[in-house]
């Protein structure tokens, strides 16, 4: 095997079309795998198991993610996570900005300069965002009841589900949310950032008013939220 195929296969990675030598493992035998030292054996789990549409294999799947560390394997499992939908919400809900340390902790120091919607850093959003808007109901719920850290990732999940789902469900959320946390400058940071999903001149409005901040991260993020918004 050359040595960059070893290299991928110790991150987890595996072809789709070698799934199908492992199609027949028994639930016993896929969940031995989840556990392996392996990485490929890990993912192959991830990918042939959620064929188990069970709450005992989504809480395994889930135990998996937050303690994984390979970059091939953390994408199958987030992938098959994501097919459970709705009833994998209520149990990643928990874990947000709990997993791994890639969150924003403050400002950035320089603007997204890419057209699209940042995908938001945290694994677990990232896992919630493949539900799409079914994971909307509870997400604007933990807006309101979860812990600090929590509501910093769901709003990033909340935009971009509400971005690419064209979804206004949460704006008045995300608005109220804009005056409880007015002196919060990462939160405010990230609700600015949310905007840009609800194209109205209402929330035009609203985002006009941080042109001019003395926040310089709140100025660029208006200014691209509102130039995102007069794309759509």
């Amino acid at each position: 095997m050359k040595s960059n195929e070893e290299q991928l296969k110790s991150r987890g990675y595996v072809e789709d079309i070698d799934l199908k030598n492992y199609s027949d493992l028994s639930k016993e035998e896929l969940l031995s795998y989840l556990n392996s030292k392996e990485a490929f054996k890990r993912t192959v789990a991830g990918k042939v198991i959620k064929k188990y549409k069970e709450t005992s294999i989504l809480t395994e799947l889930i135990s998996s993610l937050i303690v994984e560390k390979k970059l091939y394997t953390k994408i199958a499992l987030s992938e098959s996570i994501g097919e459970y939908g709705e009833d994998a919400c209520c149990l990643l809900i928990e874990y947000l900005g709990k997993v791994g340390k890639n969150q924003y902790k403050e400002l950035p120091d320089k603007p997204f300069d890419k057209s699209n919607y940042p995908l938001p850093r945290d694994i677990i959003a990232r896992t919630i965002c493949k539900i799409g808007i079914p994971a909307l109901k509870q997400l604007r719920e933990c807006l309101h009841t979860g812990s600090y850290e929590q509501i910093l990732e769901a709003i990033d999940a909340i935009g971009f589900i509400s971005y690419y789902e064209n979804d206004n469900s949460c704006q008045n959320d995300i608005i109220i949310l804009m005056d409880k946390y007015k002196s919060d400058n990462l939160m405010l940071w990230k609700l600015i950032r949310a905007l840009q999903s609800f194209a109205n001149d209402e929330v035009l409005d609203l985002l006009k008013r941080f042109i001019f901040s003395n926040i310089k991260q709140h100025q660029w993020e208006a200014l691209r939220s509102i130039e995102q918004i007069q794309k759509r």
